[in-house]
């Protein structure tokens, strides 16, 4: 890469601070190691890298952490970031509950998964100043067979001006079975992204970095150093912060309880069963991935895409049209 390149940002240690905010399961942790693997093999950067993340089965809040900076930079931080200049939102329903402006600088670039205005996102972000770049990224992962962290590892790229091309032919090296569908992510992705830039006109003040601890962790530990689990249960907790939207649609007369949903659940507690049977999906646990509906051998009939028309007209079951 050439030495002419410059990084967007950088703070007094020298890092330009990327934070990626996500649900489990999104693929923000691969995304982000391949991102790191670009900036220093590829454009000849240095820096640090961070995932901070509890099961990925329970479709918790994840977020990893990249710092980027020029080569031969003493790399005296470690960690997760808590100031971030550029910051990556894999849905738009994670800013409000994990308050995501926390610690952004001025003029921070943020990308999100939405398909609201860049000026709709400001007012839910609350943020003070800098580029916000909206693209419905669900969407592109859908048509193009992709997965969600690829387009929005394409504007995270482009953000950071890395070439495309260099770019490109790493992620087809990385996955070539999904070549086409990610490459195609990727374009959709920088083609469609709306974005707009706010200046620091005093509708928002700036943020400083928090640390909020609802429950219990290593910093208000019970005496003892142990954590009642019959108190502190996750038996009773609702996930909706994680939910991606309305639950599949179960019909228990068409279901023969085959179990292919509960392979590819990741969620555990999602599928409820009794006697052996499926008779429903608990909201508190589905974080409505769908791919349950789309393993589901009577799709259509048993499990149905709320999103989608009625298919059970034309549904494949056993191989032949019903």
């Amino acid at each position: 890469m050439s030495e002419d390149y410059k990084l967007a940002f950088a703070d007094d240690l020298g890092f330009c601070n990327i934070l990626l905010s996500a649900i489990g399961g999104d693929g923000a942790n691969m995304a982000a190691k391949m991102l790191f693997k670009l900036g220093v093999l590829e454009v000849g950067l240095d820096g640090g890298y961070d995932a901070k993340y509890g099961s990925e089965k329970k479709g918790t809040p994840t977020d990893v952490s990249v710092r980027f900076c020029k080569a031969g930079t003493a790399v005296r931080a470690v960690g997760p970031t808590t100031r971030a200049h550029i910051l990556v939102v894999f849905h738009e329903s994670l800013i409000r509950p994990l308050a995501l402006n926390k610690g952004l600088y001025a003029n921070a670039i943020v990308i999100v998964n939405s398909t609201k205005s860049p000026e709709e996102v400001r007012d839910i972000l609350e943020l003070n100043s800098g580029r916000v770049i909206c693209l419905d990224a669900s969407k592109i992962a859908e048509e193009t067979h992709s997965r969600l962290n690829m387009p929005m590892l394409a504007m995270l790229c482009n953000v950071l001006s890395f070439p495309a091309k260099v770019v490109e032919e790493a992620v087809k090296k990385q996955w070539p079975r999904a070549a086409e569908a990610n490459v195609a992510a990727f374009r959709a992705a920088v083609s469609t992204a709306k974005e707009a830039q706010f200046g620091a006109d005093g509708k928002y003040p700036l943020v400083e970095f928090s640390e909020s601890r609802g429950g219990l962790g290593f910093l208000n530990m019970l005496p003892g150093g142990r954590i009642d689990a019959l108190k502190h249960s996750t038996v009773e907790r609702d996930n909706a912060e994680g939910r991606l939207g309305p639950n599949p649609i179960f019909d228990a007369e068409e279901c023969t309880s085959c179990g292919m949903c509960l392979t590819v659940c990741p969620d555990p507690g999602a599928i409820v069963w009794k006697e052996k049977k499926m008779t429903g999906i608990d909201s508190k646990f589905c974080k409505s991935c769908m791919r349950c509906v789309e393993i589901c051998p009577r799709t259509g009939r048993a499990l149905r895409d709320p999103h989608k028309k009625e298919e059970a007209k034309e549904t494949t079951v056993a191989g032949e049209k019903k």
